[in-house]
């Protein structure tokens, strides 16, 4: 049986990593928005991709300091998932 206080950290890791997805959802529309609007040699579009990706690795930099294994283990999962959004959101 698993306790209250696991099952609270569980539910506040599923609510974590939807908000990483999301985030991640957000990035890779704004990517595609600069792609559509900008050629990708622009200055504006290449300083804007920087600093998309910049904000992509400070989040996954802050979720690999949370300790619990069970994060860890669904942000391994993630890196998985990094394959399919690169698609659209080309870093």
């Amino acid at each position: 049986m698993s306790t209250k206080n696991e099952e609270n950290l569980m539910e506040e890791l599923d609510i974590n990593m939807a908000s990483y997805k999301e985030i991640r959802e957000a990035l890779a529309g704004l990517s595609e928005i600069l792609s559509i609007n900008l050629s990708k040699k622009d200055f504006y579009y290449l300083a804007a991709m920087d600093n998309l990706q910049a904000v992509h690795n400070n989040i996954l930099a802050i979720l690999e300091k949370i300790d619990p294994r069970e994060f860890r283990k669904r942000l391994r999962d993630l890196e998985f998932d990094e394959a399919e959004i690169e698609k659209n959101f080309p870093f």
